[in-house]
């Protein structure tokens, strides 16, 4: 049997708000590239619908884009806890906003967001007693006591992040974190790093027509063959060519192993991971509400995050270094065999707390 939850005291109504891990969130964070390194932008990569296609009629065209980024993300502990009442249940909800602001290197402006992370596991026993009895008219039904023990609900997850863009999209995604592991996060080297779940090509694109690509070798010598469009048409190598040939290589196929490479030459002491998602296996799910026109033309149909929060040693001081990984799939046309397509879009950025 599980334990019920410590009870709802009055005192508990007093309380500063818990964010567990959240709370390492708190400040502004930016780029750090004193030196002008490669590895401290962000990167995106998208594919879009190439102009003058529509969802009926023409299979998988598309425009890839693909740029370096700096960023100003911000965190702000939402005073109190954030009370969710649910009769012999309550959760009290540590809210820490985010306002996240994209430009590339000439300073234009790629993307804005707003939304809330929320911490999940403060939970109370809230059981009847006489006086609610009474109050909200229980009777003969309840009893005091009612609740006490159970039954108890467990939170799947104890993080949510709750999040708005402006191309009319809203997410919904849940996750957990680990406790402080020690090093560097781990991200994979040659062959090992071509995995379709990290790579701006999906399975459903056809993969690239001839792999696994070793990513830290130059590319393969059919990426410059410039006749493909012409001997090949159709094939995937003519498909995924653009996003191989890109001057960002190998970023542009695998945009998390600039996170890597920033660590390369980094004394890390730890780090923490926050993994989150909208589509689980099984259990409660997120979720992703689209706009009309972007679920008719390019629906965001699911949303993966992962953050590192890392302690870094530099000049004998701890400096606290986030970086992320997140992944957007859209769905728009179709391939070849009439199957739906799913198109990477990939952020990737490591940041630091602004002084």
């Amino acid at each position: 049997m599980v334990a019920p939850h410590k009870p709802l005291t009055p005192e508990v109504l007093t309380q500063p708000a818990d964010y567990g891990v959240l709370k390492l969130l708190e400040g502004t964070w930016v780029n750090h590239n004193p030196d002008n390194n490669k590895t401290g932008w962000g990167l995106h990569t998208t594919c879009v619908p190439s102009p003058g296609s529509n969802p009926e009629t023409i299979p998988g065209k598309f425009h890839f884009l693909c740029e370096d980024y700096t960023e100003e993300l911000t965190f702000t502990l939402v005073p109190g806890g954030i009370r969710n009442r649910g009769g012999a249940n309550e959760q009290f909800c540590g809210a820490v906003k985010y306002e996240q602001s994209i430009q590339n290197l000439a300073g234009e402006a790629l993307h804005e967001e707003n939304g809330m992370f929320l911490w999940l596991d403060n939970l109370y026993s809230h059981p009847a007693t006489e006086e609610s009895i009474m109050r909200d008219i229980g009777f003969p039904e309840m009893s005091a006591g009612d609740g006490a023990e159970g039954p108890v609900f467990i939170p799947p997850y104890s993080i949510c992040r709750s999040g708005t863009i402006p191309h009319g999209s809203t997410v919904n995604l849940l996750g957990s974190n680990t406790d402080p592991i020690l090093g560097k996060p781990r991200f994979p080297k040659g062959l090992a790093a071509w995995d379709f779940d990290h790579l701006a090509i999906s399975r459903s694109m056809g993969g690239a027509g001839n792999e696994p690509i070793n990513l830290d070798e130059p590319a393969p010598p059919w990426v410059d063959d410039k006749s493909l469009p012409d001997t090949d048409p159709s094939g995937n190598k003519t498909y995924t060519q653009r996003i191989l040939a890109n001057e960002l290589y190998p970023y542009s196929v695998r945009p998390d192993l600039r996170l890597r490479d920033a660590l390369k030459n980094q004394e890390v002491k730890d780090h923490i991971l926050i993994d989150l998602a909208s589509n689980h296996p099984g259990g409660p799910q997120g979720g992703v509400l689209n706009i009309p026109f972007v679920q008719r033309n390019t629906p965001v149909a699911d949303v993966r995050c992962r953050i590192w929060l890392e302690t870094v040693i530099e000049n004998g001081e701890e400096i606290h270094q986030l970086q992320y990984e997140q992944t957007m799939f859209f769905e728009f046309q179709f391939g070849t065999d009439g199957g739906t397509t799913r198109w990477p879009h990939i952020q990737i950025n490591t940041l630091r707390k602004k002084v």
